[in-house]
């Protein structure tokens, strides 16, 4: 892989653009001092929403700006990307006779499991098909059931495949996933399956730091959907609340950190009112309840999300220790799939950084590496972390991190 440092990175594309530096940091919306020091090398990182801000600014992705890799870093075998691009565009031929919706759902969990456990090689070499499949169950379709669930199922295929896709930096083949992802859900005239999808897209939205963008989309739809807490079944919570999950987020990176803390009760209302009717319980458990039944979207929302978002929330405002005294606090850590308890991980990493508790910053990596280890290499934050850490070898000991480092393809000179 092509050693890549940020301050060059930013250097090289605001040259070739022919931007100056202070013209970079005015369209940024940072000081001047901040281009100076990342491109000289005397900072090797910044927070999220300024690297976001400076990506827009010179046109980039913040996953080109720090050299986040494209497709599979861990377990690529067999031409993956070709075979899941043939299958977002449609050109796989089908099977003769497609599988039922109901043997796909089974199929679509499994898929799901392989993604909520971080497991990307197997989960894109297992998508095309069950995509092709899920496709061809629509064509087959006779009755108007039929095409309801067969449009259930592909909508979650796509919508698995979009998030898949975003991991592995291809955003515009992502992009085309979720918009047929969105169709098929609207075909399959279940509300519960078009939201749930809202809250993906507000997640892809972010990540290519369209900030504003994933606010809006968020906060509309969750005021599209907000439910009668006394009425409401427990799914339409769920969604409901992940929508407002997303959109706290949201808004905490595009800087608006007022707005985000005032929805977090709301977020705690909601989680309270799935915890009445859902407890939390081992990730395991929750899948095998939802087994074979669509949608999936939600699965996750409840007491634990809801205590992880005050995190983030926190760490987003540069409220490093009141994060991590709120992470001392999230309920039931088990409740939750490994994939986003290795997320979170990276946000507690990210605090203990920012407080200069470098060893413990290490240890929690190697801890979310642990859970998923195919994820990490995929994550922009633990790049940006395990970059801004080595520089600090030179005055600490930091075991683990120079070997973490070569797992992640992270230059460590």
């Amino acid at each position: 892989m092509t050693e890549h440092h940020l301050g060059e990175h930013i250097r090289r594309v605001r040259r070739r653009r022919g931007i100056a530096q202070a013209d970079l940091a005015a369209q940024a919306g940072v000081s001047v001092d901040v281009i100076r020091k990342l491109e000289r090398g005397r900072r090797h990182t910044a927070r999220m929403d300024t690297l976001i801000r400076i990506a827009a600014a010179l046109d980039q992705t913040v996953a080109d700006l720090v050299g986040k890799p494209r497709g599979l870093v861990v377990g690529a075998e067999e031409s993956e990307m070709y075979r899941l691009r043939r299958a977002v565009l449609d050109v796989i031929p089908a099977e003769s006779e497609p599988p039922t919706s109901e043997t796909l759902r089974i199929e679509l969990g499994e898929n799901w499991g392989l993604y909520w456990a971080g497991r990307y090689a197997p989960l894109a070499r297992a998508l095309p098909y069950g995509i092709t499949a899920a496709r061809a169950g629509v064509r087959a379709a006779c009755s108007g059931a039929e095409t309801v669930r067969a449009q259930e199922v592909l909508a979650d295929f796509l919508h698995l495949t979009a998030s898949l896709l975003a991991h592995l930096a291809h955003d515009d083949l992502a992009a085309l996933a979720m918009h047929q992802a969105l169709t098929a859900a609207y075909a399959s005239d279940n509300p519960l399956v078009a939201a749930g999808l809202s809250a993906s897209r507000v997640w892809l939205l972010s990540r290519q730091g369209l900030t504003g963008e994933a606010e809006n989309l968020a906060m509309a739809t969750a005021r599209e959907v907000e439910p009668r807490m006394g009425t409401a079944n427990v799914d339409q919570v769920a969604i409901w609340g992940e929508n407002l999950r997303y959109g706290c987020v949201a808004l905490a990176r595009g800087g608006r950190h007022a707005e985000a803390r005032e929805l977090l009760p709301r977020l705690a209302g909601a989680a309270a009112r799935i915890e009445a009717e859902r407890p939390s319980r081992p990730w395991q458990a929750r899948v095998e309840d939802k087994k074979g039944t669509a949608p999936l979207a939600g699965l996750g929302f409840g007491a634990t999300l809801a205590g992880i978002t005050a995190v983030t929330v926190a760490a987003a405002d540069d409220r490093y220790r009141e994060a991590l005294r709120l992470e001392a606090q999230v309920p039931a850590f088990d409740s939750i799939s490994p994939a986003m308890r290795s997320r979170h991980l990276l946000t507690v990493a990210w605090a203990q950084m920012a407080e200069f508790r470098s060893a413990d910053s290490v240890g929690t990596l190697l801890r979310a590496e642990k859970l998923a280890p195919e994820m990490l290499a995929h994550q922009t934050i633990a790049r940006t972390i395990v970059t801004e850490l080595l520089p600090r070898r030179s005055r600490q000991r930091l075991p683990g991190l120079a070997s973490l480092a070569a797992r992640m393809g992270v230059p460590t000179s």
